[in-house]
């Protein structure tokens, strides 16, 4: 009888011991807790299509999206984050290229050509996108780190993240050209980027979309009300370049009146404080009127609804007023799976999609929504704390990137069914129906683990 070679038991025994490891610090609270809020999506889509006679397709397309997400998640969890590295360059062209190809060949759905049509599936490519930008900008940020507060540098990265945004903008796609803001934002931050800049750019957000829902709400009001002044800022925001010259000017010599005064007051303000203050409001003034060309007169009202959803109680804040309905008629306990009257009976709009929290928050009540606000908070904190732990600079960034995302997804998809955010077409990730952004948001937890496990793995 033959020897066993000592080679072989030895290799046998380290392909066990990396197997175990594997097993063992894989962060299984991230993996469960994503995994359990698809199990909960996938009961709550059934329960949404039920009454419309194709609940079979519809859970049948989610469970091979759920299955396929899965096998990537964990293809990509023993991936090598640090493999992305070498390639960041290439995933930005490859996203610009996805776009490139979804305005020439893409399918127009309810004015947005935003998917690739393949008979047997349907592809979002700007789900993709999304990830291969965070590793091109965390690539970006990671290569030559002590020159993130160059000019150069981060001018050539908003110019790029520009480029991005404005394709989204063509499909037209507002609410995922939005969701680039607070990746940008958190991966500057964290890479190391001026805090003048950062607050500059906060600020610039800040005054373009207070602009843009000023020109929505005075366009959806009877401007006879307001004084003429009024009259003139609406125009301005309308893109009437005689009335925005003068508004500007008008900022613009108030100004100087009060840096004037503040520097003969002896504070010490330097000259470019005011420059600066110029080009960020006529940059906002700007940004706002080209918006209102990109943004459908649809979204614009559906955007304002969440300030006031009587101004339009039949159109656009008929959304906000039936979901509050319904979230609020399951109080404690809810009404049951299947029983809810304001879902079922089909008063709230996309409940299979954007708005799928409001039917689990009829069907299972505070305590239903809680523990769904609950999985989400683990997701959250399970990237923070692999941000923090990350081995390097490049796992930081990119845990960063998927963190903020998952973040503003989940912020906002609640806020818009509890009226306290605009709504913008968000999905609840995990949960709400769409296989390309259910696939796309368990790569990212693959990618998270992956980082997460580098720190136990060589």
């Amino acid at each position: 009888m033959s020897e066993i070679n000592p080679l072989l038991i030895k290799h046998i025994e380290e392909e066990e011991s990396f197997i175990k490891r594997i097993i063992y610090k894989t962060n299984w609270k991230l993996i469960l807790s994503a995994t359990g809020l698809s199990i909960i999506g996938f009961i709550m889509i059934y329960s949404a299509t039920l009454n419309t006679g194709k609940a079979e397709i519809f859970v049948s397309k989610q469970l091979f999206a759920l299955i396929f997400g899965i096998i990537l998640m964990i293809i990509f969890s023993l991936l090598n984050y640090q493999i992305y590295h070498a390639y960041y360059k290439y995933s930005y062209i490859l996203g610009i290229v996805l776009l490139l190809i979804v305005l020439i060949l893409g399918t127009r759905f309810r004015a947005t050509r935003a998917w690739l049509d393949f008979n047997i599936i349907t592809i979002q490519p700007s789900e993709i996108v999304k990830i291969l930008f965070i590793i091109f900008l965390a690539g970006y940020f990671d290569q030559n780190w002590e020159k993130n507060n160059t000019f150069r540098k981060i001018l050539i990265a908003i110019i790029l993240s520009i480029i991005t945004i404005i394709l989204i903008m063509l499909q037209p796609d507002l609410s995922n050209a939005i969701l680039y803001f607070p990746i940008i934002i958190s991966i500057f931050f964290l890479a190391g980027v001026d805090k003048t800049f950062l607050i500059t750019s906060l600020l610039y957000l800040f005054i373009t979309s207070n602009l843009f829902l000023l020109r929505i709400y005075f366009s959806l009001s009877d401007m006879l009300l307001f004084p003429s002044w009024v009259s003139k800022f609406y125009l301005a925001l309308s893109g009437s370049w005689k009335e925005l010259i003068f508004i500007i000017s008008f900022i613009f010599l108030i100004l100087l009146i009060i840096w004037w005064v503040f520097k003969n007051l002896r504070f010490h303000i330097p000259n470019y404080y005011l420059i600066i203050s110029i080009t960020l409001i006529l940059s906002s003034f700007i940004s706002a009127i080209a918006l209102n060309k990109f943004v459908k007169p649809y979204q614009q009202k559906r955007i304002i609804a969440f300030i006031n959803p009587n101004v339009a109680p039949a159109d656009a804040g008929y959304q906000v007023i039936q979901t509050r309905i319904a979230i609020g008629s399951g109080r404690l306990f809810g009404k049951g799976l299947f029983q809810g009257t304001q879902t079922q009976l089909g008063f709230v709009p996309e409940k299979h999609t954007d708005f799928i929290f409001s039917l689990i928050g009829e069907e299972f009540g505070f305590m239903g929504t809680s523990f769904v606000v609950l999985l989400f908070t683990l997701i959250i904190l399970q990237g923070i704390n692999i941000m923090l732990t990350s081995r390097d600079s490049f796992g930081s960034l990119l845990a960063c990137g998927i963190t903020s995302l998952f973040s503003f997804y989940f912020l906002v998809n609640i806020g818009m069914c509890l009226g306290i955010m605009p709504v913008i077409g968000l999905p609840l990730p995990f949960v709400s129906y769409g296989g390309s952004n259910l696939v796309s948001a368990f790569i990212s937890i693959g990618i998270l683990n992956s980082i997460h496990l580098r720190k136990f793995i060589y």
